[in-house]
Formats: structure tokens, C-alpha cells, sequence
């Protein structure tokens, strides 16, 4: 418990890579401020480096980052446990956490008896929104078992980017959605544009059993895990050669984003998904440029990614 005897809300976003979930998280936090919430906000990248926390870090919130692997998996729960048992220490309204577009729940009903004995019941589970991005969700849902699971564990969907969704794919995501979770809250926006986060009552209870105790059933975990690759560079970049950039990888990646100093000295944020590239201001200025590529499964991109690279960009940088 807190010292005020109060249990303080968790709430965790999911949803696969480039659905909106960090649109989200910024709209929440937005939200917290106007009420007066003091939020702790811990954010797990699939990859080397938290792009997230570089496009949240300019608010004025904690932020603990949990990188190179996704929340629920072995190599990062005992991380995760430890951020959530150092916000308990805080005097905080609530703690939110936007898992790695990777992320499978299975293990979380485990994971949340842990967090119980750890920080002596201080958290009160307030259920898990997960964002669906129409597009990567036809082509992935059934191929991937992260995608199937992310919906089945979450309490509250938000069908992501309607206005780039024909009707006829909407209404295939809405039969899947319900065949997977018939007992979600489903909202259809853009933008991740939702009211009242904080406000939902949502039922905690999994669509059906995750496997909470004992060790994963072989072949539950994620089938086929990409790895990722890093892209740094000391160079300022012009954005329409990073935007070339990610339009000739795109194509055999899951995602890619980052962030970069223009040659304006402006700092900027990229990010690619699907077909879709966009960069924009970052609005403060980061620490460094950095580019991180997701490749699809089974798919060997390293001397392609510094191809591209090389093509595009050009200059000086390094690629682990």
C-alpha cells in the first residue's frame, strides 16, 4: 500500500509495432497533467534504444527505460519487478507502462502475483489497453503469436488509424478482435485519441487463462523473435534522404524509427511503419541521433540496412 493506505493504479498499453502506443502514452500523460497526477511512466523497447523515452523525455514525468527485449519475457522481469517496487518508494497517483510492440502477456498473471509480494500489495492492476494498427493487424494476427496474445490479455482495444481503414477491413479486424476477446471494451479513433484513460472500469479478467504459474508451454512464447539493428551517426541528416532511407528498408522491416539533427540544427523525429513514413519535429533537442531497424521474421537485412544506408544518408556511422 501507499502511505496514504490508497493502492496505486497500473496500467499497462500494448499493441504491436507502430500501432500508436507511444501517441497514446503521450495523450495520457497529457491527461495526468490536467488533473494534477504525479504518473510514473516505465517504457520497454524491443530494441537497443528507447526511441519512446527520447519522444516522451521532454514532459516532466519519471521514466524508468527497460530495453533490448520485451517486459514479459525472462530477461527483463526481474527488471521490470525492480522499477515497479522503486516507484512504490514514490509518492506517485499512478504507474503506467507501454510494453515493446514485441511483447507477449502470457507470463503476466505471474508477473503481477510477484509485483503483489514485492512491494507488499502496493499496486492495484487497473487492466491492459492494447492498439490495433488495421493494416500490420491483417497481415500479422495468426502469424505471430504476440499479436493474438496482446488482444486476448487486454481488457480495452482501440482500433488505431480508422481513417486510413477501408470499412470492408474494419469490419474483417472487428470479427477477428471478437473471435480472440469477445469481453473487450472495443473503441474505433485515430491519432489515439481517447477519453477518460483513467476513468474506464474494466474487467481484469483475461478473455481466457494466460499461463500464469510454472514455466511457458513450449511454443507458447512469440514464434520466430526478430532481433533488431542500431543505426548511430554524428552527421546532421537532411529529411528527405532519411525519409528515403526508410522507404527502401521498409519494406523487409516490421518498423523503423529514431531521431536525428537536421542540417536546420532542428531535431526531428522519423518513424516508419508499413508503407507510411513520417518525420516531424521533435520539439526539444535530444542526445543523439539514432535509427533503430526491426526486421521482419527470417530476414537477414544487416548488409542491406547498411546498403541503404550508405545510398541514402551517406557518411560517417556505425551499425550494431
Amino acid at each position: 500500500m501507499s502511505q496514504s493506505g490508497i493502492s496505486v493504479p497500473l496500467y499497462i498499453i500494448t499493441g504491436f509495432l507502430g500501432s500508436g502506443k507511444t501517441t497514446l502514452l503521450n495523450r495520457v500523460l497529457d491527461e495526468a497533467s490536467s488533473r494534477g497526477m504525479k504518473v510514473g511512466v516505465i517504457i520497454n523497447e524491443w530494441g537497443q534504444a528507447s526511441v519512446d523515452s527520447a519522444i516522451v523525455g521532454a514532459r516532466d514525468v519519471e521514466i524508468e527505460e527497460l530495453n533490448n527485449g520485451q517486459v514479459f519475457c525472462t530477461c527483463l522481469i526481474g527488471d521490470f519487478i525492480k522499477a515497479l517496487k522503486l516507484y512504490a518508494e514514490r509518492e506517485l497517483h499512478a504507474v503506467v507502462v507501454e510494453t515493446s510492440g514485441m511483447a507477449n502477456p502470457l507470463p503476466l498473471q505471474r508477473i503481477l502475483e510477484d509485483v503483489k509480494k514485492v512491494t507488499e500489495g502496493h499496486y492495484e492492476y487497473k487492466g491492459m489497453t492494447a492498439l490495433v494498427d488495421p493494416d500490420s493487424f491483417l497481415d500479422l494476427v495468426g502469424a505471430i503469436n504476440a499479436v493474438d496474445e496482446q488482444i486476448i490479455a487486454s481488457q480495452r482495444i482501440i482500433i488505431n488509424k480508422v481513417d486510413l481503414t477501408s470499412e470492408s477491413d474494419l469490419e474483417e479486424v472487428r470479427g477477428k478482435i471478437r473471435l480472440l476477446n469477445p469481453k473487450a471494451q472495443v473503441v474505433e479513433t485515430s491519432f489515439a485519441k481517447i477519453d477518460g484513460f483513467f476513468d474506464a472500469e474494466l474487467n481484469t479478467t483475461p478473455a481466457r487463462p494466460l499461463f500464469g504459474f510454472g514455466p511457458m508451454p513450449q511454443g507458447a512464447d512469440m514464434n520466430q523473435r526478430p532481433g533488431d539493428f542500431l543505426i548511430k551517426t554524428d552527421d546532421r541528416l537532411e529529411q528527405h534522404k532519411v525519409e528515403s532511407f526508410f522507404n527502401a528498408v521498409l519494406p523487409q522491416s516490421l518498423r523503423v524509427k529514431g531521431v536525428f539533427k537536421g542540417v536546420d540544427d532542428v531535431w526531428y523525429y522519423a518513424d516508419g511503419v508499413n508503407d507510411q513514413v513520417q518525420v516531424q519535429p521533435l520539439g526539444y533537442d535530444a542526445e543523439e541521433t539514432f535509427f533503430v531497424v526491426i526486421p521482419r521474421p527470417n530476414t537477414d537485412l544487416r548488409s542491406a540496412v547498411s546498403s541503404f544506408w550508405s545510398q541514402n544518408c551517406g557518411g560517417r556511422f556505425t551499425l550494431s
